[in-house]
C-alpha cells in the first residue's frame, strides 16, 4: 500500500542505491503480546486493524481498521507489560468525505503531547483514494491534506492495493509518509519516505521481493522507527521487520542507510504487522490486521534502545 506525500520525484536513474548500511547500534527486546478485544461497548467488531497512535495527554489508544472505524482503548503498560487493554467507543470516520475514499491504512497523532486535553486531532492515510485526512477523535473530518501531483495520481502506483499505507508526524521532518511498495517510475527494491515540504528519502528494502513498508513512527533525536511486512514467498508466513531509519546517514541523492532490528528468539513478531506508536520512552506498541474470520488482532509491546 503506497504512501504519497508532498515531494519532489527523483527520476529512476538518480534512486540506484548504493545500500547503504547504518552500524548496529540499537536494542530490539519482545516483550509481551496481548489479543484485541472482539467487539467495543457498543458491540462493534474490532479487525482489520491497520494504524495506531497514542494520545499521551488524553491517555487513549486509537486504532483505525481498514473500513474507516476508530476505536478508542484505555491502555496500561506495567512492568513491560500489557497490563490492560479495554475499549471505550468505536466511530466511524466516513462522514463528510467523498465515496471513494476508503480503506483506511495509517494513523497519526497531532497535539497528543502538548499538555493539553480536548485539542487532538488524528491523520488517517487512505489506500483508495489516495488521500490523507485530518480528524477529531470523534470521527468529525477536518479536512484533506494536499498531496503532491506525483503521488495524487493512482496512475502512478504499481497496483491498486499499494498505495498510502502509513502517516507519522516527524518533528522537523514534519508530516511524512511513504508507498507500500515503489512507485512504477522507481526501483522495485527501495523504499521512499516523503515529506509535505518536498523533501525525500530512498533506502533499499529489507529484502529484494515481498517487503512492504506498513507503518512510520518517531523515534528519538529525528529517527524514525519503520515496519516491513516480508514473506519469503507467495503464501509463506508474514513476518514483521522493524527497522530504523536516521535521515543523518543520508548522501547522494538523499539515499539512506536503515538499521536491521533482531528480535533474537522471540516468534511474537511472525504475523501481519501494519500498525505502529510509541508509548513514550523506549516502549513501542504493534498490532496485526487480521479480519474476523482469521481472529483476534495481536497487539505487541517491544522496546527499542538506542545504544549510542
Amino acid at each position: 500500500m503506497i504512501k504519497h506525500f508532498t515531494a519532489a520525484l527523483l527520476g529512476a536513474s538518480a534512486l540506484v542505491l548504493a545500500a547503504p548500511v547504518m552500524a548496529g547500534s540499537s536494542e530490539l527486546a519482545v516483550l509481551d503480546s496481548r489479543p484485541a478485544p472482539a467487539t467495543a461497548p457498543d458491540g462493534q467488531s474490532i479487525n482489520e486493524l491497520s494504524g495506531l497512535a497514542w494520545d499521551a495527554d488524553e491517555k487513549l489508544l486509537y486504532a483505525v481498521s481498514d473500513d474507516g472505524v476508530l476505536h478508542h482503548f484505555r491502555l496500561e503498560i506495567a512492568d513491560g507489560r500489557i497490563a490492560n487493554l479495554e475499549p471505550v467507543q468505536s466511530v466511524p470516520l466516513r462522514a463528510g468525505m467523498a465515496p471513494q475514499v476508503v480503506n483506511a491504512e495509517g494513523l497519526a497523532v497531532s497535539n497528543g503531547n502538548n499538555g493539553k486535553q480536548g485539542d487532538t486531532q488524528l491523520l488517517v492515510a487512505f489506500e483508495d483514494g489516495p488521500a490523507i485526512h485530518r480528524f477529531k477523535p470523534d470521527g468529525t473530518v477536518l479536512g484533506a491534506l494536499q498531496l503532491p501531483e506525483a503521488l495524487a495520481d493512482a496512475a502512478k502506483y504499481s497496483e491498486a492495493n499499494s498505495r498510502l499505507e502509513a502517516v507519522a508526524i516527524a518533528g522537523s521532518l514534519g508530516v511524512v509518509t511513504a508507498p507500500e511498495e515503489a512507485l512504477l517510475s522507481e526501483p522495485g527494491d527501495t523504499h521512499t519516505i516523503h515529506g509535505l515540504d518536498g523533501r525525500r528519502w530512498s533506502f533499499a528494502t529489507f529484502q529484494p521481493k515481498r517487503s512492504n513498508l506498513k507503518a512510520i513512527e518517531p523515534m528519538p533525536e529525528g529517527r524514525l522507527l519503520l515496519i516491513e511486512r516480508t514473506r519469503q514467498q507467495k503464501g509463506a508466513p508474514s513476518i514483521g521487520r522493524l527497522r530504523v531509519f536516521d535521515p543523518n546517514t543520508c548522501g547522494e541523492a538523499n539515499v539512506c542507510a536503515v538499521e536491521n532490528l533482531d528480535p533474537g528468539v522471540s516468534q511474537l513478531l511472525t504475523d501481519n504487522f501494519e500498525g505502529l506508536t510509541g508509548l513514550g520512552g523506549d516502549l513501542y506498541l504493534l498490532v496485526t490486521d487480521k479480519t474476523k474470520k482469521e481472529g483476534p488482532a495481536s497487539f505487541v509491546l517491544v522496546s527499542v534502545k538506542s545504544g549510542a
